[in-house]
């Protein structure tokens, strides 16, 4: 289901949501059940990581071997040991990471210290993880290790110990504790299961933070905006993660430096409109960002549509905003706020500039791309030498992911897009009725191909594949069962590879970008104008799969279904994309006229003529007749000897047959001549005479059209002078 707001960000008026208090006494405390379901042998938190099932987690170190168990558990309160076991257990059990045994050793004993230098301090030891801040554990742990070593932790090792405190923490914190979803600073769907979302999330591994936002105001007016948006489905995930952050990080930044402490921003409508004129052409500057470069356009237009939709929102529910924050000053919103600029942004991306053709890859660069793809696959180790189209060759490093690799030559074949192809199911073929699945010629359908389609509802999220498209299937299922744990089967076909022993988890957009960067700098492709071939332009498949349909003749609305679309518009822009390229092609051909003459015509000219006129009348085997309409031509087969007559490259083939036809038939009527009359043909005869004449175009056409390849510049300087209508022998 597509947001369902405005472009101001306005929505129509929900149920008001019902928001317990966290420290509601109704709320019983949810950790007795939890740790109910951790089985008997995790709980004690002393395992021997080499057997089962404790192997199934534990990264495997040498050190932590030998046949005995180790303790894992830190000093102090039975409850923090407890929590340790069930983190452990958990991590197992949903395949959630794997656990390096000497990084949570080192954690454990930060822990234990922090808890007895807290108990010192405070009178009173920690009462779980959840009040141990992880900056503050790996800040003991730093103490630790410079105490015991002389020297601070490496940054890697450094980064790994941060990595399972700020882990323990969220989980612990999250799931043991009786308060809502949307009170924790951190939404995260991998931790909570209460957050509302879609049944297949394809940006489920990004998070919502909240906890950096300033003002502090600011952040709790976010937090109530976008946990009802999202609890009644005015949102998306997606939507709700950039929101927090373009918010968070700008207009958050913005307030704090400007010291507005009041959510209402001012008194006065004027006061509160020059902050926000303000705003908007702080975004424009090189201060809005840390690159030292200002935002672009449709990102200044995006944050200041998404301001104006949170003000929108909160005005029309600010009895609710108040009773979730309780803050009385949300009282003060009026009118005004309702219109913080002076020219409402839409935060709509425009396309206006943007030419149809750039967004297709043509058969040549496809193929030189996918010829590149093994080096995607290569393990690391070796040294890959490609052969591509046309004799180039690329040298490169392999990357190690034939997973990225499958992916985008599936969208490639296929049309899907990224997020359909990275979350297809397991196994996503399902047999088609009167198809023989064991079709093996080019480019038969023997199969349809399920996909999750998470951006349009209601619409067939099937389509047909050919014999190639299955074996890539059935490649890659193979690959992901020998990259899980024995027995599990994953549900996704493509999988995450940090964390994800059990394939719980879709490979995430972030990682497959990763590798295919790295594509692009190993090969570095262009396409003939020099502009890059990027792996990373993964729509560009989309819009290039559609052309090809299109181009074949497949009607729109059969390419709408295909494509997911669900109207017509939408597929139109590939047909738009079809004309362009059509066109392009068109014009950048070199024509020639009879016996290889300049065309007075212009190419543009040329094409202008042929469709506002529908000449197809004028279309030739061997050609296109320039003639106009209103007259008639009388010279029956003898276009080769007009000067309304024009051609090019993709017509070069037929002008030679055609030459070595003609040379045929000079032949074969000069001996039937000859038999009939018991002398030769003579040089004059009319007949051969017209037919010398052709023979001589043909051969000026073609060594025109060999000596000048096609190009979108030739013609343009074509001489104006007229030709005449029949050029002399």
């Amino acid at each position: 289901m597509a947001d369902r707001s405005t472009a101001s960000g306005a929505a129509p008026t929900p149920p008001r949501p019902s928001r317990p208090r966290a420290t509601s006494p109704a709320v019983p405390d949810p950790w007795p059940q939890h740790w109910g379901q951790v089985p008997a042998p995790w709980r004690d938190g002393v395992y021997a990581i080499d057997a089962d099932p404790f192997k199934d987690v534990f990264v495997q170190n040498a050190r932590y071997q030998r046949g005995r168990a180790f303790d894992f558990r830190p000093p102090g309160p039975h409850r923090l040991a407890q929590e340790t076991a069930w983190w452990i257990w958990t991590c197992h059990h949903e395949g959630l990471r794997k656990i390096e045994p000497s990084m949570l050793r080192w954690w454990a004993a930060a822990v234990g210290s922090l808890t007895t230098r807290r108990s010192a301090t405070a009178g009173r030891a920690p009462a779980s993880i959840a009040d141990l801040e992880p900056h503050l554990v790996a800040r003991e742990a730093v103490r630790l290790f410079a105490a015991r070593n002389g020297r601070p932790p490496s940054p890697g090792n450094l980064r790994n110990l941060i990595s399972i405190a700020d882990h323990v923490h969220l989980l612990v914190s999250v799931r043991t504790s009786p308060a809502p979803w949307w009170t924790h600073d951190v939404w995260d769907l991998r931790v909570d299961d209460r957050i509302p979302r879609r049944a297949h999330e394809p940006a489920a591994d990004q998070i919502v933070n909240l906890a950096g936002i300033d003002p502090p105001w600011l952040r709790e007016a976010l937090r109530f905006w976008l946990s009802t948006a999202l609890t009644y489905q005015l949102f998306r995930w997606t939507t709700v993660v950039t929101r927090a952050r373009n918010l968070g990080t700008y207009l958050g930044r913005y307030l704090t430096e400007q010291h507005v402490t009041d959510p209402t921003i001012a008194p006065a409508p004027a006061e509160i409109r020059a902050v926000f004129t303000g705003f908007a052409g702080w975004l424009s500057s090189p201060a809005a960002t840390t690159t030292g470069r200002p935002l672009a356009g449709t990102g200044i237009s995006a944050v200041l549509s998404q301001t104006q939709g949170m003000y929108t929102y909160l005005l029309d529910h600010s009895d609710d905003l108040i009773a979730a924050t309780g803050d009385q000053r949300w009282e003060g919103l009026g009118e005004a706020h309702a219109r913080l600029f002076a020219h409402q942004p839409t935060g709509r991306r425009t396309t206006s500039t943007a030419t149809p053709g750039a967004s297709v890859i043509g058969p040549s660069d496809l193929a030189r791309m996918i010829a590149c793809l093994e080096i995607l696959s290569a393990p690391t180790s070796q040294v890959v030498t490609v052969a591509l189209p046309g004799g180039e060759e690329v040298t490169a490093r392999g990357i190690g992911d034939p997973q990225a690799a499958r992916a985008w030559l599936l969208q490639a074949l296929t049309g899907r897009r990224v997020s359909e192809i990275l979350m297809l199911d397991f196994d996503p073929l399902t047999a088609v009725p009167g198809l023989d699945p064991t079709r093996v010629e080019e480019r038969a359908f023997v199969a349809r191909l399920r996909y999750q389609q998470t951006k349009i509802d209601d619409v067939d999220a099937t389509i047909l594949v050919d014999a190639t498209v299955t074996a890539l299937v059935a490649a890659q299922q193979a690959w992901a069962r020998d990259h899980v744990d024995p027995g599990a089967t994953p549900p996704y076909l493509f999988l995450n590879p940090r964390h994800n022993h059990r394939g719980t988890r879709p490979r995430s957009y972030g990682s497959h970008l990763a590798a295919l960067r790295r594509l692009n700098q190993s090969t570095a492709l262009t396409d003939a104008a020099g502009k890059p071939l990027a792996f990373t332009r993964t729509h560009r498949l989309r819009h290039t799969r559609a052309t090809e349909l299109l181009n074949a003749g497949v009607p729109i609305h059969v390419v709408q279904r295909y494509l997911g679309h669900k109207s017509p518009e939408m597929t139109m822009h590939y047909a738009a994309t079809l004309a362009h390229t059509a066109e392009a092609e068109f014009l950048k051909a070199h024509r020639v006229g009879a016996f290889g003459s300049a065309l007075v015509l212009q190419p543009d000219d040329l094409l202008e003529i042929t469709q506002l006129e529908a000449r197809a009348d004028r279309a030739l085997p061997n050609g296109l007749c320039t003639l106009p309409p209103a007259k008639t031509c009388d010279r029956g087969n003898a276009c080769l000897t007009c000067g309304h007559f024009a051609t090019d490259g993709s017509h070069l083939g037929e002008h030679q047959d055609q030459q070595r036809r003609t040379l045929r038939l000079i032949e074969v009527r000069q001996d039937a001549f000859t038999r009939r009359h018991g002398q030769p043909m003579p040089e004059e005869n009319i007949w051969l005479r017209e037919r010398r004449r052709e023979l001589d175009s043909l051969h000026a056409i073609i060594n025109a059209l060999t000596a000048a390849p096609d190009q979108s510049a030739v013609g343009a300087g074509a001489s104006r002078r007229h030709l005449p209508e029949s050029p002399p022998a």
